[in-house]
């Protein structure tokens, strides 16, 4: 019996496929070049190496840009994310009833903007998991055992749902329930949690 489920964010509760969309028309940048900047430097991101203000001083220099005083990064990064409605839904109508966690690799600017601007689920969480704040990133091992640690549970009472089939491996490995999840067909996705729920 699944006692704790734990959630990704990016791709599970919200796509972020345009995320930049509005700092890149706001500065006149290409989308895709921009895009393939961000992901040079994602890892350190993501792993609290670098901080979104150090991110956008680089950006700055890089493109040149005239930046207007108080324009905020994260806030208009996280601006074009969509909240995927079949899994908050699910996760608002399971609170109270199971244990609920994230595990998700972000960093902290977009990660506060998307809780000051109600992307994320607003509800009591067993323990969330940010690699910004562990200093690792999924799928590192460490990450896992971690949680598994820190959980309570037995391996097989743990549930993990994420949209990067990488991200499952280890879980899998450690006894968990997973589900990978694709935000095309989050309907099935609902559905394939709820059936392991039972």
């Amino acid at each position: 019996m699944i006692k704790l489920i734990y959630f990704d964010f990016g791709a599970v509760l919200v796509n972020y496929t345009n995320a930049f969309r509005k700092i890149c028309t706001d500065f006149s940048l290409n989308f895709q070049d921009f895009w393939q900047f961000y992901n040079q430097y994602d890892p350190m991101l993501a792993t609290g190496t670098m901080t979104t203000d150090e991110f956008w001083q680089i950006c700055i220099e890089h493109y040149h840009l005239q930046v207007p005083t108080g324009y905020e990064l994260a806030r208009w990064w996280v601006s074009d994310y969509v909240i995927i409605k079949p899994i908050q839904d699910l996760i608002y109508s399971l609170e109270g009833k199971i244990d609920i966690g994230i595990i998700s690799n972000i960093s902290h600017g977009p990660w506060q903007a998307a809780l000051e601007r109600g992307k994320v689920p607003n509800i009591k969480y067993k323990k969330v998991y940010l690699s910004y704040e562990e200093k690792l990133a999924k799928p590192h091992r460490a990450i896992y055992e971690k949680v598994q640690k820190e959980s309570g549970a037995r391996p097989e009472e743990i549930l993990f749902v994420d949209d990067k089939a990488e991200n499952l491996v280890v879980p899998k490995e450690l006894g968990w329930k997973v589900v990978l999840f694709d935000e095309r067909k989050a309907e099935e996705g609902v559905a394939e949690i709820k059936r392991l729920l039972l």
